[in-house]
């Protein structure tokens, strides 16, 4: 099977989006359904593509962050209720939540993709608005306004334009801006960055730099995963040791190894013991109850990038479809229980 191009199904979504890996499928006449579903969620993680919550089936869209109005044709694929509601919220732009019945309420919780929560503080009232995903925060604000009828200013949300709020929890709309915690402190902020020393004041040498280097490189040292190690040496890792053991115990040798995630995931390029020679395979290792059919397509789709075959070990157990899989679209991929 040909490695699929990445670039290539980047741009048939930018074209043609939404779609669902079937189509896909289709216009590309190679790969299967679940190597595709693995490569759009790895560009979804990389902020490339977007996921919606509207499915055909088991299928989610997947569409491009930067054209958020293409969403709108899967709107056809919502229940009967949610497209009654989706249309209303569309036409109307804003919608009041305890002016609506409570099936109406229950609707627009689901479909987040089209609709975002606002919490709006009037008085000492708190509301619930919905605005349609596409409407700007700036029309928003108008409309809530005009809908309270009240002269003071209601800030617009803190969610950005196009990126709907993915849980029930509100977003709140204050009447009275509050300074944002997360924008960068200028010179002339009373806060403690105003500890730093002025020209008038001097200091001794080595004191300037002691205070904004703590934050910045704790932040910096944070990252734990996605690391690669040596062959040769050693991970301390409950996980890593487990795996470590079963390798020693089958003659297996590791060429190259990275810890993904701490305790839980373990990528190597392995040397596996033939009666002619030692075969080389990409091993995914993961610690988890049940790996299902988008964990071993996620492993095979690494494996065929790096063009090696792919063993998967596992210290739990494979879903149903998984072990189905394996017989079909997943063909190839070696499974071990630890």
């Amino acid at each position: 099977m040909q490695p699929i191009d990445r670039d290539v199904v980047l741009r048939l979504v930018r074209t043609k989006g939404p779609v669902i890996p079937n189509e896909l499928k289709r216009d590309l006449k190679q790969g299967d359904t679940v190597l595709l579903g693995a490569m759009l969620s790895e560009l979804a993680s990389k902020g490339l593509v977007r996921i919606s919550k509207v499915k055909i089936g088991g299928s989610p869209f997947y569409y491009d962050p930067q054209q958020p109005a293409t969403l709108e044709k899967a709107a056809d694929h919502l229940n009967e209720k949610d497209q009654r509601t989706w249309r209303l919220l569309k036409e109307r732009k804003v919608l009041r939540d305890d002016e609506h019945d409570a099936l109406t309420r229950v609707s627009l919780r689901n479909i987040p993709d089209y609709a975002a929560q606002l919490e709006v503080n009037a008085g000492s009232e708190k509301l619930i608005f919905w605005k349609y995903y596409l409407v700007t925060d700036e029309e928003a604000e108008r409309l809530i306004k005009a809908k309270l009828d009240v002269s003071q200013s209601v800030p617009s949300a803190e969610k950005p334009v196009g990126q709907p709020v993915e849980s029930p929890a509100p977003r709140t709309i204050r009447q009275e801006k509050e300074p944002a915690p997360e924008k960068p402190v200028t010179p002339s902020s009373s806060s403690r960055a105003d500890a730093a020393p002025k020209p008038e004041q001097p200091t001794r040498e080595g004191e300037p730099a002691a205070k904004p280097r703590k934050p910045r490189q704790r932040k910096e040292a944070q990252p734990e995963s996605q690391t690669t190690i040596p062959a040769t040496a050693g991970i301390e890792d409950e996980f890593y040791d487990e795996v470590k053991r079963f390798f020693d115990k089958n003659g297996i040798a590791v060429k190259e190894q990275r810890l993904v995630k701490r305790k839980n995931e373990l990528d190597f390029v392995i040397l596996l013991p033939t009666p002619v020679g030692q075969a080389e395979y990409f091993c995914k290792a993961r610690s988890k109850k049940r790996s299902n059919d988008g964990d071993l397509a996620s492993a095979k789709l690494q494996g065929m990038n790096k063009h090696l075959p792919v063993v998967y070990l596992t210290n739990g157990d494979l879903t149903r479809k998984a072990e189905l899989m394996l017989s079909s679209e997943l063909k190839g991929v070696v499974v071990k229980r630890i």
